[in-house]
């Protein structure tokens, strides 16, 4: 059955007809005629291409990540358990491969919730102001809610520990209100006390290896948390940090094009 697109036309919201409103709408003239249909593409997209087979291997980096080809920036705590901790945004782990990257798989968890990951692969003098007709060079991966063991997080679901006063455990409950009053802004907006004791994996696809400007041998790694860190003391910031524990870079495996 054609369809009538009237209510298209119609401008008058008085006369416009709810009960014959389509989510199905035909499109019109002359709109309709600069889209084109083809089997084997169009004469202005030049010759037709076959797509890109190659295999690929894995080159896995885990924290402290001290490797060669690797650089960190913006991190501390180097000596804790969970590895270093990374500024949002500022701090970074770069690495740099000698054959293309076809694959990042990043594992990570959050100082705090709400954490995302980026990843960058910008050539030398490229940035986000100068990529033309290209891929942006950039990925984000948002609402990780994977979160590692802080103090609070340690108090709330692990062993108490063994009170020798009354006042030492007095000083324990009240630091944890503390922290409860400070990540939720007085009691007012939800905060990151327990978000999820777990890690996060997040997998970027990235690059265009059949084209020489588009493929990346470098990659930038970045994280943070959308939640306070330490609101309650001099150190608070805004995005939390951000771990990292395990790099997983795939690249395209030499000996076949």
């Amino acid at each position: 059955m054609a369809i009538e697109p009237e209510n298209r036309r119609c401008t008058n919201d008085a006369e416009y007809d709810f009960q014959e409103a389509s989510y199905v709408l035909t499109p019109q003239e002359p709109a309709a005629s600069i889209w084109k249909s083809c089997d084997q593409g169009d004469p202005a997209h030049g010759e037709v291409r076959q797509p890109e087979v190659f295999e690929t291997e894995h080159h896995v980096y885990t924290t402290p990540f001290n490797y060669a080809n690797v650089e960190l920036r913006g991190w501390s705590e180097g000596k804790s358990a969970k590895g270093p901790e990374f500024l949002a945004d500022i701090g970074s782990i770069t690495i740099v491969e000698q054959q293309p990257i076809v694959e990042v798989i990043v594992v990570g968890s959050g100082c705090s919730g709400n954490n995302y990951n980026l990843v960058e692969w910008w050539n030398e003098g490229e940035t986000l102001r100068n990529c033309k007709g290209q891929l942006i060079k950039r990925q984000r991966v948002e609402n990780l809610q994977g979160q590692h063991p802080a103090w609070i997080q340690k108090a709330l679901s692990q062993e108490l520990p063994e009170f020798d006063t009354l006042e030492e455990a007095t000083a324990f409950l009240r630091k944890i209100q503390r922290i409860a009053h400070g990540m939720t802004s007085n009691y007012t907006m939800p905060g990151s006390l327990m978000s999820g004791l777990y890690e996060n994996t997040v997998h970027f696809r990235i690059g265009d290896t059949s084209r020489p400007e588009l493929t990346p041998y470098k990659v930038v790694i970045r994280g943070g948390g959308l939640d306070y860190e330490d609101p309650f003391d001099e150190r608070i910031r805004y995005p939390a940090d951000y771990v990292f524990r395990l790099i997983d870079i795939v690249v395209k495996k030499e000996g076949r094009d």
